[in-house]
């Protein structure tokens, strides 16, 4: 009788608890998409003509250049005919697009991508599915002129490459990693990327921060090491791999940096999208062998592979039945929307302050941790909830001090 009674209260308390955490995903996502909006200090106007030496632009020259990003001080009010919308507003819609559209796809990818590791198991494949699905897409805007194609060298290529290398290796261990454990925890432990930035940006470039930088690490590796502690599902392959991700994309931003400091990004056509297009690319080359290598060349044609045929008739998470159809539509969602999300992630850096874009960051993984919650059940308990939280809060205090004593050098540099 007792285990009878104790049934219905665990089950009201599990629903009690989803319901909370997608109350709490909702909010993370309206203040996100609120954020950029903040800056508006007054309403749009309704006057028919617009005020004198008010620079405007019109409604077709707004939409045209909606994906080409621009500050809140550069942007030109909208000439809208019946009314004119203020340059901030103007600058707040763009924004806030890129940030929900920024989630959006970043969602989608996260689960569309754990769903296939979780049918496959075959997390080489879901790398090269990450980098090559896209590819098709980067050349259809750059053919129909979208974006500006890259110019670049065979010098400049071969300085390239090693940047490619480490983003291929960052999102193998990251995909590893996500297959080893939970999802939210994997997202936690990657978490610490900021951390093997700011070391290997000092060893590299000899340019080390002011201490207090470093100082607001210590959170964020105590906060992953008090949630690890705690983790249900901790296990070391999840975390080695996580920390080769983080080795890899923190070497790939502190290489790349330098690399392309010496080139004319005006000729060359190398902004933040086209960038990680041209990342994408080089990656589909260097993954290919070692999907072979490690997976066997059935994966490049995955629908013959052993583990493709055994994933069939399967049940995933949620009760549905794995088809054929499932699988292909979770492998190629899931590397569309890694495409898409990154494109959204460089548009809203262009468009606001470093500061603004790591809060949205950080609210993203709070949305990525509480949506695996909620989608996949992977329970998390206190002790690795509170350790969570001190790690991102971490990385969030990292980026307000980087900011800070930029800010501070640059004007001692002044005088």
């Amino acid at each position: 009788v007792a285990t009878s009674s104790a049934q219905p209260l665990k089950m009201r308390s599990d629903s009690g608890m989803r319901l909370a955490l997608r109350v709490a995903l909702f909010a993370a996502i309206a203040i996100a998409l609120i954020a950029p909006s903040m800056a508006i200090e007054e309403p749009a106007q309704s006057k028919p003509s617009k005020p004198k030496g008010l620079k405007t632009q019109s409604a077709g020259t707004y939409i045209a250049q909606f994906l080409k990003p621009k500050k809140q001080e550069q942007e030109a009010a909208v000439d809208l005919g019946g009314f004119i919308l203020p340059a901030k507003m103007a600058w707040a819609v763009k924004t806030t697009t890129y940030f929900g559209l920024w989630y959006f796809f970043n969602i989608f990818y996260n689960v569309a991508n754990k769903k296939a590791l979780n049918a496959l198991n075959l997390p080489w494949l879901q790398s090269l599915a990450c980098v090559a699905v896209g590819v098709p897409y980067i050349f259809l805007v750059w053919a129909t002129g979208v974006r500006s194609t890259p110019n670049l060298t065979k010098k400049q290529i071969q300085q390239f490459f090693p940047t490619v290398v480490l983003h291929s290796a960052g999102n193998v261990g990251g995909n590893v990693a996500f297959g080893a454990g939970a999802l939210g925890f994997a997202h936690v432990l990657k978490s610490m990327e900021p951390a093997f930035t700011a070391l290997f940006g000092g060893l590299i470039t000899g340019q080390w921060k002011h201490p207090m930088v470093y100082a607001t690490l210590i959170p964020v590796m105590g906060g992953v090491a008090y949630a690890s502690a705690s983790e249900l599902s901790f296990n070391w392959l999840q975390f080695a791999s996580a920390m080769v991700s983080n080795i890899g994309f923190s070497l790939r931003a502190v290489l790349s940096k330098g690399v392309m400091a010496e080139w004319d990004r005006k000729v060359t056509k190398t902004d933040g999208p086209n960038v990680f297009s041209l990342l994408q690319i080089g990656s589909t080359f260097v993954t290919i062998p070692f999907v072979v290598m490690f997976e066997g060349w059935r994966a490049l044609f995955p629908w013959t592979h052993p583990n493709w045929k055994e994933a069939i008739g399967k049940l995933d998470h949620a009760g549905a039945m794995i088809t054929p159809s499932y699988l292909t539509q979770q492998l190629i969602l899931s590397g569309l929307a890694f495409q898409l999300y990154y494109e959204c992630a460089y548009l809203a850096l262009d468009a606001v302050s470093p500061i603004t874009h790591s809060i949205g960051n950080n609210i993203k993984r709070i949305v990525i941790v509480i949506t695996s919650v909620i989608i996949f059940g992977q329970k998390m308990n206190t002790q690795s909830m509170i350790g969570s939280s001190v790690a991102i809060g971490g990385v969030f205090l990292y980026s307000l001090a980087t900011e800070y004593y930029a800010d501070v050098a640059k004007k001692a540099s002044k005088k």
